[in-house]
């Protein structure tokens, strides 16, 4: 009976021990846990890193949404630490881009942010066309 090479931890290069299942990639639950954050840490650093800039933004909005400020000079805002290169959508159009952070709502140019908007809070309610349920 031919014997088996020895097989190696991803992780620290240790021998793994006779007796683990055949298909085991570590020789314990510490390497393995180690191997797996490192390798997923730099999609994940990324991909929160992106939420903390987008909460930020959002915070940034809503504050003067609540205060009801709906134009602003993109410096003034900026100064704020907003980065108007990160929304959740972005639209163009000819003269401004209709952009989204989650559920606030607005265009922005080169030279302001304005129309801000906060889904579900308009001052007038929508008229809708064509309203079947009016009684």
């Amino acid at each position: 009976m031919e014997e088996e090479p020895a097989k190696h931890c991803l992780e620290c290069g240790d021998e793994i021990a006779y007796g683990k299942r055949s298909d085991s990639k570590f020789c314990c639950e510490h390497c393995r846990q180690r191997w797996h954050n490192r390798n997923r840490n730099g999609m994940y650093r990324l991909k929160e890193r992106y939420d903390r800039i987008l909460e930020k933004n959002y915070q940034i909005l809503l504050g003067l949404f609540e205060s009801q400020v709906r134009s602003i000079e993109r410096s003034r805002i900026m100064a704020m630490g907003f980065r108007p290169e990160f929304a959740t959508t972005a639209v163009h159009s000819r003269s401004s881009m209709l952009m989204t952070c989650y559920d606030i709502t607005y265009r922005m140019s080169e030279q302001k942010i304005f129309f801000i908007e906060k889904r579900g809070t308009r001052s007038e309610p929508r008229q809708e066309k064509n309203a079947a349920w009016d009684f």
